[in-house]
């Protein structure tokens, strides 16, 4: 079972040039909205959540999660019934981070009040860290599944949606402009659109990450990008399971749905750091991200991207 796949780099993103041939976003008529207010801290999404009426708790809201995860202190400090037999989880790190299974019994995001979310327990220490503040959790695809989520990276709101955001032609003076992706779910968020130097491949969109993109071990040599990493200096990163060595340099070309990056910055993940069995060629994270209006449907399975 998958547990997650946050990364926490602090790694700083680089300028990138994009190209737009997009479609203007227009709201569903009559759409209920559920607003959530977050902080934006070291790329990752840090909102205020109560669980089991305790709290509240700043937790992180990540897409690559799956549980949602409580701290395991917290854990215990609510009165969680935790199994008694932890399992290694996916994700990044070298190290062991055993989870035990658990359940919360209810999660109040806001106005938003879900029942019975399946979560595992965790030592999140790691990660603590590397944001500076102390985190009860992170909700990921046990409370996202069967919604519309609609992360504003511009102006820090989370929502939660009844009907999508729709993609239209502009017409006149040239309005926000938008993309779809297509995507399946099976433990990540699979996503088809997006292409690296003109090649095909499956991204998942992560919240959880800070970086732009990055690149699995085996996509390298499926999509012949040894040469771009041996130019590629090391870098360290913090993914849930402890220390990543990875290597950060560039490709020529990333395109996601109609959003074309010119000489992207990118980080080659190497073999043995976690990500080797990952069902997803390049993962998108938050330094990309920030400056859409992002919509995860997860009822009709499309990403939508718009510009605010």
């Amino acid at each position: 079972m998958k547990r997650s796949s946050t990364r926490l780099s602090g790694l700083l993103p680089l300028v990138v040039a994009f190209s737009f041939q997009l479609f203007a976003q227009t709201a569903a008529p009559g759409r209920h909205v559920i607003e959530v207010p977050f902080d934006f801290i070291h790329g990752a999404i840090v909102v205020q959540a109560k669980v089991n009426g305790r709290g509240p708790y700043s937790m992180l809201l990540d897409t690559g999660a799956d549980p949602s995860i409580v701290e395991l202190s917290t854990a215990k400090s609510i009165g969680l019934k935790i199994a008694e037999k932890g399992e290694q989880g996916s994700g990044g790190g070298t190290g062991a981070n055993l989870a035990y299974p658990t359940s919360l019994q209810v999660v109040q995001l806001g106005a938003l009040r879900a029942t019975n979310v399946d979560a595992v327990a965790m030592d999140l220490s790691k990660i603590n860290s590397a944001m500076g503040r102390a985190l009860g959790g992170v909700l990921g695809y046990s409370l996202l599944q069967g919604r519309i989520v609609q992360v504003d990276y511009p102006h820090h709101q989370v929502r939660f949606l009844d009907a999508p955001p729709q993609c239209a032609r502009p017409a006149g003076p040239q309005p926000p402009a938008c993309t779809v992706l297509p995507f399946r779910y099976q433990d990540d968020i699979l996503a088809t659109g997006v292409t690296v130097n003109g090649r095909r491949v499956i991204a998942t969109i992560d919240t959880g990450s800070n970086g732009t993109f990055q690149v699995n071990p085996s996509a390298i040599d499926k999509l012949g990008l040894q040469q771009d990493v041996a130019r590629a200096s090391s870098v360290d990163s913090v993914g849930f399971n402890g220390d990543v060595h990875s290597r950060k340099g560039s490709v020529a070309n990333v395109t996601v749905g109609a959003i074309s990056v010119k000489d992207p910055g990118v980080v080659f993940y190497g073999k043995g750091m976690g990500m080797d069995k990952e069902p997803w060629d390049l993962r998108i994270g938050s330094a990309f991200l920030k400056d859409y209006v992002v919509t995860l449907d997860f009822l009709h399975h499309r990403i939508t991207l718009a510009l605010p």
